[in-house]
């Protein structure tokens, strides 16, 4: 048989494979074809050009066939290899396909992409049991001809109800209610769907579905039903527009217009869609953007308040506040920002924030001061800061102690009107990265409180800028995964009073406490001095700070919560600025005294004050109480518990905390009497042993080459080995005498603190 037959031999079978049964179901793949010849080349493109996509040189083309049919071209004689045309990917990880996500650099730079784009969109109806016209099935969303209808959920949690109708005629009305006939929610309009928050703090073994339709001419059928257990985030702005990166979490049909009256919060602007994108745009859906909670199960209430022109008064403000928190929202997103403080928006915020709803606001973009900027200026607000991709402070940003944490606000992209993408910039574009944060949070911990979210930012902020707080980028970049990492733990936080903030002391302060410390003991020490001792009856405690007078310009001021056994709970501890004069340059240390750089740098590095008359006193003899006051400044003690172990240190004596965490950590024991003795004067052995202790010296007796001190030979004297160990160290003078007995001046525990600090250095 020549070439020609066996070629059409074979086509004939391609034929039957190709086109008949035996390829059915097959998914098509695709194939490298080799050739060794031009002519066999041609020959395979004339015969089966419908199963060629692309050719290249060589004699190869890229063709698509079934598993079962390839081995049929194999067998082709004109064929001389089959490969898969094999796939590779970027060498950058990403599990997201939207084609925007490489230009979203914010996300990158909060953490959000490192998490998992598994949007919960789980439809909690799905495989429950519906019961219609008393006819018990499955539901697999399958379309229900029927006005009412029960789902039976075992005791699950929701959060929102859906239905998606055929057709709409007009208005029609959805209700809820629960298994004993009380409602639970409602909604009228006339839309496709309408969405129903229901009540997030109970549980639900049967709901029951009531549809109205009153006048319409066909009765309609329920396409699809659906329920989500989700965090809801008002965005208060100027509304949400459809938009085709929303996967049905904006709840058009709850939307209000406070601008015109006149139903769904229809945006005009653009503004409020930018916004509500940067948040909950669909993750991995191959269009646009990934919002930054796309990851997880989040629903976008959207509520207009501002115009066209992006301006609205406080007036309808603050009445979508009030009713995002009837609503039963979770988070309020305030990307608007402007002077003037009004008591209705400062009343609706503390109203949300009383109920458990965090509200985060933009610092704005007048590069001016926060002083009155409302809303992110109302206490107990999250203020967010916008930085640009090199990680600087937006030169527009506003500032002030206000500032809580920054975001990524510089050409920011996100949904737009009809459809259409834009990059925006500003702290409007930075507030929902920050409130994508919370919405996490809440989503991942649903009890966390106001407090608990607000401390959580802030310890898992990337710091940047000035070391610390600052009052630009407040405590720095929010890090997402980071956050979501952490565990929550009991929180206090002053919600006007930042680390090294200069403080009005005529002022009253808020302290927040968060709700699993309500009923629990609250201390707090200003300057080492117990201020005030009180039960927490709130989460919101009202504190006016005495200025006590000290030799610094600065306090350190700290807040503890106990249960009844003494045990912490929860602490905060920030350094605070007051109007006094402040120096090291002590009025009775001058630079020829012998320790006068060893005094300088102490009071430098915080481990001494001096006195009010700017004196130090250096030749004064020092009190027990003061030395542990001193070294806590310098080994910083952890302090578990504050029951006194000590008859003589109440709680109310100054220094107390020092001598208790001073007790355990084992490096003071008292005296056989139970006693502490406060106000005894230390001597130099004592403070030799005290200091050996503390730095783990004296764990281990001496066993190197001793100095002989003239009057410390004995190696059965109490400090023998603490004052070898610390001479070996060079933090005691090596001199003829030691004097044990003498008593220690302050100059001289100063210089021993600084040689301390420098051993713990090496």
């Amino acid at each position: 048989m020549n070439r020609k037959l066996i070629l059409g031999f074979f086509a004939v079978i391609l034929f039957f494979v190709f086109n008949g049964s035996y390829a059915h179901g097959q998914a098509l793949s695709e194939w490298l074809i080799y050739f060794r010849t031009q002519d066999d080349y041609l020959q395979f493109l004339q015969t089966y050009q419908s199963r060629v996509e692309d050719t290249g040189s060589s004699f190869v083309v890229k063709a698509r066939f079934s598993s079962d049919e390839i081995k049929a071209v194999e067998q082709l004689p004109i064929v001389s290899r089959v490969e898969p045309n094999y796939q590779k990917t970027l060498a950058e990880t990403t599990a997201f396909n939207d084609p925007f996500f490489f230009q979203q650099w914010g996300l990158r730079t909060v953490g959000a992409e490192t998490i998992a784009p598994s949007r919960d969109g789980q439809n909690l109806l799905d495989g429950r049991e519906v019961i219609v016209q008393n006819q018990s099935f499955t539901y697999e969303e399958q379309p229900l001809s029927a006005s009412s209808f029960s789902f039976l959920l075992n005791g699950m949690k929701l959060s929102r109800l859906s239905l998606e109708m055929d057709h709409v005629e007009g208005n029609w009305r959805l209700e809820v209610t629960d298994g004993q006939g009380n409602e639970l929610a409602a909604n009228e309009g006339n839309t496709a769907q309408l969405d129903v928050l229901l009540p997030q703090n109970r549980t639900y073994d049967t709901i029951h579905i009531l549809i109205q339709t009153n006048g319409w001419s066909k009765q309609p059928i329920v396409k699809k039903a659906a329920a989500v257990n989700h965090v809801t985030v008002a965005v208060i702005d100027t509304g949400v527009s459809v938009h085709e990166d929303f996967c049905g979490n904006v709840l058009y049909s709850l939307g209000k217009d406070y601008v015109d009256g006149d139903g769904m919060a229809v945006d005009e602007n653009g503004h409020g869609t930018h916004v509500a994108g940067i948040i909950a745009a669909c993750p991995n859906n191959g269009k646009g953007i990934v919002g930054a909670a796309g990851s997880a199960p989040v629903d976008i209430l959207p509520l207009k308040v501002l115009d066209a022109q992006g301006t609205g008064g406080d007036f309808e403000i603050a009445q979508a506040a009030n009713d995002a928190v009837a609503m039963g929202a979770n988070v309020i997103n305030f990307s608007l920002a402007g002077k003037g403080k009004t008591l209705v928006l400062e009343q609706a915020i503390s109203q949300a924030l009383l109920n458990g709803i965090p509200v985060v606001a933009a610092a704005g973009n007048w590069g001016t001061s926060l002083q009155d900027i409302y809303p992110a200026s109302y206490p107990g607000v999250i203020t967010v800061a916008a930085i640009d991709e090199k990680g600087g402070v937006l030169p527009y940003s506003d500032y002030g102690w206000e500032v809580d944490v920054s975001a990524p606000g510089a050409n920011i992209i996100s949904t737009f009107l009809n459809d259409t993408y834009k990059s925006l910039s500003g702290t409007s574009m930075a507030t929902p990265f920050v409130t994508s944060e919370v919405a996490m949070l809440k989503a991942e911990h649903p009890e966390l409180d106001v407090i608990q979210i607000r401390k959580m930012l802030s310890e898992t902020a990337l710091d940047i800028g000035e070391k610390g707080y600052d009052i630009h980028s407040g405590y720095g970049t929010i890090q997402i995964a980071k956050a979501l990492q952490a565990s929550p733990k009991a929180a206090l936080d002053w919600l006007i009073i930042k680390n090294g903030q200069q403080l009005n002391f005529s002022q009253p302060q808020l302290l927040g406490v968060s709700n699993g410390l309500v009923g629990k003991n609250v201390y707090i020490w200003l300057d080492d001095q117990l201020i005030l001792k009180k039960k927490a009856d709130r989460t919101w405690i009202s504190v006016t700070l005495p200025d006590i007078r000290s030799g610094r310009n600065e306090k350190t001021l700290k807040v503890i919560a106990v249960d009844d056994t003494g045990t912490i709970l929860a602490t905060d501890e920030r350094l605070i600025k007051t109007a006094n004069s402040s120096s090291a340059s002590f009025s009775d240390v001058p630079a020829s005294f012998w320790a006068y750089q060893e005094i300088q740098r102490a009071y430098q590095q915080k481990l001494i004050n001096g006195f009010t008359d700017g004196m130090f006193r250096p030749n004064q003899s020092l009190s027990r109480r003061h030395a542990v006051m001193m070294m806590n400044r310098l080994f910083h003690w952890p302090l578990h518990h504050i029951q006194p172990p000590f008859a003589d240190v109440p709680i109310d004596l100054a220094g107390a905390l020092s001598i208790y965490a001073a007790y355990d950590q084992q490096v003071v024991t008292g005296y056989s009497n139970g006693s502490f003795a406060p106000e005894k004067l230390v001597t130099r052995a004592q403070m030799a042993v005290m200091l050996a202790r503390a730095l783990k010296l004296s764990e281990h007796p001496f066993s190197g080459t001793p100095y002989p001190f003239k009057d410390l030979s004995d190696p059965g004297h109490f400090a023998y080995d603490a004052v070898q160990q610390l001479a070996d160290k060079d933090i005691i003078s090596k001199q003829d005498y030691f004097r044990p007995n003498e008593y220690l001046t302050r100059a001289q525990f100063a210089a021993l603190l600084i040689r301390a600090s420098d051993y713990l250095q090496k």
